[in-house]
């Protein structure tokens, strides 16, 4: 079996390059499972793709000859109670769900290895991701059908009490669209054309059971980072505002060909999710115009605190929908009742209304009107000029009080230069943190936090890079200064609960 990394499609026999786009092909080494009936109903054929959780193969229904998708939970975790139940709680989540632009689950079950497995319909069509890596991005017009059966598909699981928790472009298909064809026309995404897959890492926030962080695997995470909420990369209990953020990203990549967030190393990605504002839109595609409007409905839906987001996937849709109207957006207001309107060009139409014909009312600075020279005189009348007084400084006084003047300016300009620098240089710790120098960006930090010149603000990112970096050494089997490092989270910091969790995991290791 051989595999275009290109195409993602799978070769039986001789070739050395994809008969489609020309790529090299590489030999998939033999897998067990190919050829193997599942629970007596499907035949695996060969595997067409890989997800957070689990590997997927194409398979055939014998009873009925349906080309089904079967999921298998990775093998390193097929042995791991924990894996195990999350898989359930996989099929049981999705199982609930029952809308036009998700994906149906059929069947599940478990292996006689113990391997659990779930069976699907195969979609035929392309991911999001293939779209964007071979158009850059899409247009506007383009997006839109998009948008709206992603919010559907998200508020549909919302309403069943399922959070996705991995959306991403990946898991984002797009039926009846050729990634050969034309890809500009503006008509590319059909009616319930979407569909949303791999709730692979799903939790109902109804249950009873682990929390978020327990849901995190030593040394990896629950979600893809590019795309994880802040909520989510600080490994604190979530809801469905995780998905909000989600979308967010997702919709930010569609627009403009790039993610709002980029590293390359995972911590750094993880840290600048949590404490770096996004870009713009067009900052990122300057040559794209986006409304004003469109550009403030995504940086909400990235809003850092889920109360900022919008609180429902519908809500992001309707705000959408605003900001594409922005542009013609007009207020209109209802005339008064006696609004006369102007009449000809520049000539204004002075009705009195249908009063009898008696003389009008008027004042006298409306008497004033018809003699210029009573304007011009009415100040001099009304305003008799006074004498004026010439004020007496005191010379001595004058100079005093330049000096005390001067000091202060020194003192208050001495103050904002220290603190400005200060700023500064703890910007430059959260840079290098942000770019996997965590060791020199925290001695910078610890050192302001020593000298009690750190404000709350890089309080937080310090004790943020705390975990992550506790995380990277728990990975590399140097429990002992994971430990250290989390015994360094303030019980203030939003980090704490998720620190005190790892504490408990890791000191008995660190023995």
């Amino acid at each position: 079996m051989k595999l275009c990394l290109e195409c993602n499609t799978h070769f039986q026999g001789d070739f050395s390059e994809c008969p489609d786009d020309g790529s090299k092909l590489v030999n998939l080494p033999d897998d067990p499972i190919i050829g193997k009936i599942l629970g007596e109903k499907y035949r695996i054929l060969y595997p067409v793709g890989k997800g957070s959780m689990g590997m997927v193969y194409k398979a055939i229904q014998e009873s009925t000859g349906r080309e089904m998708a079967v999921k298998l939970l990775h093998h390193f975790l097929g042995a791991n109670s924990d894996s195990v139940k999350r898989f359930h709680r996989e099929a049981r989540a999705v199982s609930r769900l029952s809308h036009p632009n998700i994906i149906r689950l059929y069947d599940f079950g478990v292996m006689d290895q113990g391997q659990p497995y779930i069976v699907t319909e195969l979609l035929k069509g392309v991911t999001l991701s293939d779209v964007l890596r071979k158009r850059g991005y899409l247009d506007l017009k383009q997006a839109l059908p998009l948008f709206e059966q992603v919010c559907a598909a998200i508020g549909e699981a919302h309403r069943s009490r399922v959070i996705h928790r991995d959306l991403k472009p990946e898991n984002i298909v797009l039926e009846d669209v050729d990634i050969k064809g034309d890809l500009d026309a503006l008509d590319l995404i059909k009616k319930n054309a979407i569909r949303v897959l791999d709730f692979g890492v799903a939790k109902m926030w109804s249950d009873s059971g682990a929390s978020s962080a327990s849901l995190t695997l030593e040394g990896k995470v629950c979600g893809s980072p590019a795309y994880m909420s802040p909520e989510q990369c600080r490994g604190v209990d979530v809801d469905y505002r995780t998905d909000i953020y989600s979308m967010g990203v997702v919709f930010f990549e569609t627009l403009t060909g790039k993610r709002p967030f980029s590293a390359d190393d995972l911590m750094a990605l993880m840290l600048m999710h949590v404490n770096n504002p996004a870009p713009s839109l067009g900052a990122v595609q300057p040559e794209v115009t986006f409304p004003p409007e469109m550009n403030e409905t995504i940086m909400k839906a990235m809003a850092k605190n889920p109360n900022e987001r919008q609180q429902s996937a519908e809500e992001l849709w309707e705000d959408i929908q605003a900001a594409c109207k922005g542009r013609q957006k007009t207020v209109s207001v209802k005339p008064p009742e006696n609004w006369i309107p102007f009449q000809g060009k520049g000539n204004l139409v002075f009705n009195p209304g249908k009063d009898d014909g008696g003389p009008m009312e008027t004042s006298d600075s409306y008497a004033a009107l018809g003699n210029p020279q009573a304007m011009l005189d009415y100040g001099l009348e009304a305003r008799p000029l006074k004498p004026r007084k010439r004020k007496k400084e005191n010379r001595m006084f004058m100079i005093v009080r330049a000096l005390v003047l001067g000091a202060v300016l020194i003192v208050a300009g001495n103050y904002f230069a220290g603190n400005y620098m200060v700023q500064e240089e703890a910007r430059a710790a959260c840079a290098l943190i942000n770019k996997g120098r965590c060791e020199e960006g925290v001695a910078i930090l610890e050192r302001l936090l020593k000298e009690k010149k750190l404000t709350n603000e890089f309080d937080q990112t310090l004790n943020d890079a705390y975990v992550q970096m506790a995380l990277s050494y728990a990975k590399a089997g140097q429990y002992p200064r994971a430990v250290e490092l989390l015994k360094k989270v303030e019980a203030k910091s939003n980090a704490y609960s998720q620190a005190q969790q790892l504490l408990r995991r890791y000191s008995w290791r660190a023995r």
